[in-house]
């Protein structure tokens, strides 16, 4: 990781948009804040046109067509306000005590059922969003580890088969397709019912944006949180320490703390975020991008700008006026980003709480990563915990 934040200081000064390829084709690398937040927040720059034919890509993974990560206003607007009044601030902050629960729920049969080590991931950091997100969609909790999978094969880039891929995007689209068919027979509160009769009585879906919306808000809510509590702990745990035992003496710091390692530790396995296509002739700090051209813009880099933040490479868990763009900005902003900090903090709480010394059982040895995904993401994380 330290190379690859060297590599941006360097860009930042130098060359701040930057000519690289991608899949073999040029394309514009975007590394400043002030730049990055531009090309998030100004329409010229188009996510639908990046899943046309012929676009350069990262590797397998590309949004689909009909979902809310490859559409531009009007349409996206359209499709976000449908679900946009379900993940106000007001009515996640009421999941608080659902997700509270799950996670006690979780950590206690952590503590009861492993000794005193396990591996993080499968026992707290994976099933705590799952189950969360399965919640607010009205997903059967019998089927709730059937997306694991799913989700993991479909954020890979280069690291699974394409035909496993192709089979992971099936399956989750047959899933989806079948539970909206109980949906319609019986109905309940949840969201996806919500949107089932938002496509049969209010036409304001097609069936496939229906199927699409389930999809992108099963995923995006799960690996995303998933992976992100697994790579914050690690960081704290391995890098920092003693930030680690000041939130253990302070829980009241999390909300804060939340913030900061959503800022220092990057979440995209490469780096940048979906490309973006420029509908017309744009100039960018001085640099002109035609229309046409695709752009990558990298929120690791942005998160790490010196003209933005103060000792931008230094994690500090007491930080304020934190601005960070791990959510996005503008119309794009991550629909979920409530929900997923709310997570976060009660994960980091219930952790501190349950497990002060906490510590990981890596001995020395490197963290195994996945390779090739959208998503940085850790096979496993084996931890541990002195009883005595």
């Amino acid at each position: 990781m330290s190379n690859v934040v060297d590599v941006y200081t360097r860009l930042r000064v130098e060359n701040p948009v930057s000519r690289v390829a991608l899949s073999g084709a040029p394309v514009w690398l975007v590394t400043r804040n002030e730049d990055v937040r531009f090309v998030l927040t100004d329409n010229r720059f188009s996510l639908a046109h990046s899943i046309d034919e012929g676009v350069p890509r990262l590797g397998t993974f590309a949004p689909q067509p009909g979902s809310l990560l490859a559409s531009d206003p009007p349409e996206h607007t359209r499709l976000r306000k449908l679900v946009a009044k379900a993940f106000t601030v007001r009515r996640i902050e009421e999941l608080r005590p659902y997700v509270r629960r799950t996670s006690e729920e979780l950590l206690e049969r952590l503590a009861r059922n492993h000794g005193a080590s396990a591996d993080l991931i499968e026992n707290f950091t994976a099933p705590l969003p799952i189950r969360v997100i399965c919640h607010i969609l009205g997903v059967p909790e019998r089927d709730q580890p059937l997306f694991r999978e799913w989700t993991e094969k479909i954020a890979s880039v280069t690291g699974t088969p394409l035909e496993e891929v192709k089979a992971g995007w099936r399956n989750l689209e047959d899933y989806i397709a079948g539970l909206v068919h109980e949906k319609r027979r019986n109905p309940t509160d949840d969201l996806l019912s919500v949107l089932v009769s938002a496509r049969d009585e209010d036409e304001k879906l097609s069936e496939r944006e229906l199927v699409q919306f389930g999809i992108t808000l099963l995923t995006a809510g799960h690996e995303t949180t998933k992976n992100q509590i697994a790579n914050s702990v690690l960081v704290l745990l391995r890098d920092c320490p003693e930030q680690w035992r000041r939130l253990c003496a302070d829980s009241e710091s999390i909300p804060k703390a939340v913030e900061e390692l959503l800022r220092y530790v990057p979440l995209f396995g490469f780096d940048v975020t979906f490309p973006r296509v420029a509908r017309e002739e744009v100039t960018i700090n001085g640099v002109t991008v035609g229309a046409g051209e695709t752009v990558l813009v990298a929120i690791t880099s942005a998160n790490r700008d010196g003209e933005m933040f103060d000792a931008p490479d230094t994690l500090d868990i007491e930080r304020v006026d934190n601005h960070h763009l791990a959510f996005g900005s503008g119309v794009h902003r991550c629909l979920g980003a409530q929900l997923a900090k709310i997570e976060l903090e009660v994960a980091l709480e219930g952790l501190v709480r349950h497990f002060p010394r906490l510590e990981t059982a890596l001995d020395g040895t490197s963290p195994k990563w996945n390779t090739g995904s959208f998503i940085r993401s850790l096979r496993t994380l084996p931890v541990r915990w002195p009883t005595t």
